[in-house]
């Protein structure tokens, strides 16, 4: 495998990788991401374009497939979330709004050649500590409460080797068109709390209430059958991956 590193938001440096380049299909996952802010940042605004630019360019220089990560904050976050073949896009976030309008755009201009890949919730290794999951390893594993304010909310979290593993299956697929990606296994935030807090030897220091705030969503969870039925990824059940997770990180303390 040959690494190369170039800032994509500077044309040139598009221009150098792509020059020569064998590759036929593309797999573009770089954004804004720094936690919290990129809910927000300007830049969202910036990656839409140059996420285009990138597409267009990639394919004149003889690429033939793109595969682009979408986001569930494409979806109407009130509406119902029942597993449905079909989903409001309605987005209330500048990100939510710049990754929808990126996928209309790369439907212009890639065609059939375009996989768009929605992510829901994830977790894994290096992750920001303040994020779900880690924030209650930490918290479990320095003895401080470990606490779930919306503990009633009902969301998909995947380990980031299941999301890989569903991005690749896709490309390798021949698929085209746009997928849920998540474990395929759903629970309440306060029942994947208990997992990770059993799972770090402290359920005695979860601390679980519900007061959700007025945007969030009672249920959002991805349309799995979908994404199995062309890739034929099988579910990520929590109690195992988020359990060995959990353990590989307590260990690496």
């Amino acid at each position: 495998m040959i690494w190369h590193t170039a800032d994509l938001r500077e044309g040139a440096e598009r221009a150098r990788l792509l020059a020569g380049s064998p590759a036929k299909q593309l797999l573009h996952c770089a954004w804004e991401i720094e936690h919290g802010a990129f809910w927000t940042a300007p830049a969202n605004d910036l990656w839409r374009r140059v996420s285009c630019d990138l597409a267009r360019e990639f394919l004149a220089a003889g690429g033939e497939r793109v595969l682009a990560l979408g986001t569930c904050a494409e979806y109407d976050p009130l509406a119902p979330s029942a597993l449905a073949a079909v989903r409001l896009v309605a987005p209330i976030t500048p990100y939510g709004q710049a990754k929808a309008s990126l996928h209309e755009e790369l439907g212009r201009i890639c065609g059939p050649r375009l996989i768009w890949a929605r992510l829901f919730h994830l977790y894994g290794p290096g992750e920001d500590r303040r994020r779900l999951v880690p924030s209650l390893i930490d918290a479990a594993r320095e003895g401080r409460p470990a606490e779930v304010r919306a503990a009633g909310l009902i969301r998909d979290f995947a380990s980031s080797a299941h999301v890989a593993r569903a991005l690749v299956g896709l490309m390798d697929s021949g698929a085209t068109g746009a997928f849920d990606i998540g474990s395929g296994q759903s629970r309440s935030l306060g029942a994947l709390a208990r997992i990770i807090a059993e799972a770090a030897g402290r359920p005695d220091l979860l601390r679980l209430s519900h007061t959700p705030g007025p945007q969030d969503p009672a249920e959002l969870t991805p349309h799995f059958a979908a994404l199995a039925a062309v890739s034929g990824l099988k579910p990520e059940h929590p109690l195992q991956a988020l359990t060995e997770h959990v353990r590989r990180e307590i260990g690496a303390a």
